[in-house]
């Protein structure tokens, strides 16, 4: 399953071949339904009946899914309102790409998340940075009050409503401003660094590093000219630099999910993968530290079909 984009299309394009050439077969290839705007959920809802039902009757062990930071939420939704009109459920395997994160809105909170109990997920090697975490709790409404985006988000994360009008009345509970984020579930907000967060960081600290080479040359134009050149190790001691076609040579740590009954969730690093190792060690995973699904481990082997 795929984001309809540019990105969602290079990435089938180029993992049929791949696949193909390892006799792996697909038993569908479908896309994620897309909620541009709020008037579109109605559609995005439709469709979405429509892949649970692919999907859930699926024969497939794994699912292979591309998609993006809101992909997650998308999927939470859909599982949640029709994975039980597709029975008999069969637990799977999921696969996931590295931009995938688990966000979720206010109201799904409540949901299970035992569908992507020992899910697969790349992942980009990240640190947990002591001043990230410290700049986090520092963020706060009543200190950054000029912040709108600040406001709107605590509103959202803890379910209550900052006063606007003294006359008006709210089905919400007050935002005091004393609400702590270390207390939200991590399906709304996580603490450390996730590997999203620390590709944002990597991304401002690359266009920095081609600005100033930039600025040494005194070159005014083709910014890509200088990030294609650009090469540092970041805080986690990754080195940090780009191929002849300006695309990033990126290590991916390769990460177990495991859930909780309670809505929590760790993420167990099980192996990676490193494009500049020698070649017996590409890949390297450690097969016996992985949680599976609970009565996917006999299946496994039983079937090479995979979802797409």
């Amino acid at each position: 399953m795929y984001t309809d984009d540019i990105y969602g299309d290079i990435f089938v394009h180029d993992i049929l071949l791949m696949f193909s050439k390892r006799n792996i077969c697909f038993d569908f290839i479908e896309i994620f339904p897309s909620l541009t705007f709020s008037t579109q959920f109605d559609d995005m809802m439709l469709d979405g009946r429509k892949l649970c039902s692919v999907f859930m009757r699926s024969s497939a062990n794994v699912f292979v899914v591309f998609g993006g930071s809101q992909t997650m939420t998308v999927m939470t939704t859909l599982i949640h309102f029709f994975a039980f009109e597709n029975a008999p459920e069969k637990t799977k395997v999921w696969i996931m790409t590295a931009d995938m994160e688990f966000t979720s809105l206010a109201f799904q909170r409540g949901w299970s998340i035992h569908y992507i109990h020992g899910a697969i997920s790349l992942s980009v090697p990240s640190t947990n940075l002591l001043e990230f975490q410290k700049f986090v709790q520092m963020r706060n409404p009543t200190v950054d009050n000029e912040d709108g985006f600040i406001k709107d988000f605590w509103e959202d994360a803890f379910a209550c409503t900052f006063p606007r009008h003294i006359e008006e009345e709210y089905v919400d509970p007050i935002c005091t401003g004393r609400e702590t984020l270390e207390n939200l579930p991590k399906t709304v907000f996580e603490m450390s660094m996730t590997g999203h967060s620390n590709n944002v960081y990597d991304a401002v600290y690359a266009v920095a590093y081609a600005l100033h080479a930039m600025h040494l040359h005194r070159f005014k134009q083709s910014l890509h000219l200088f990030l294609r050149g650009v090469s540092f190790n970041n805080s986690a001691g990754e080195k940090i630099a780009f191929n002849q076609n300006g695309e990033l040579i990126a290590r991916f740590d390769i990460i177990n999910w495991v859930t909780f009954p309670n809505q929590s969730f760790l993420r167990v690093k099980v192996g990676k993968i490193d494009p500049g190792a020698p070649t017996h060690k590409v890949l390297t995973i450690d097969e016996e530290a992985i949680i599976w699904p609970s009565n996917q481990v006999e299946k496994m082997g039983e079937s090479n079909i995979v979802a797409l």
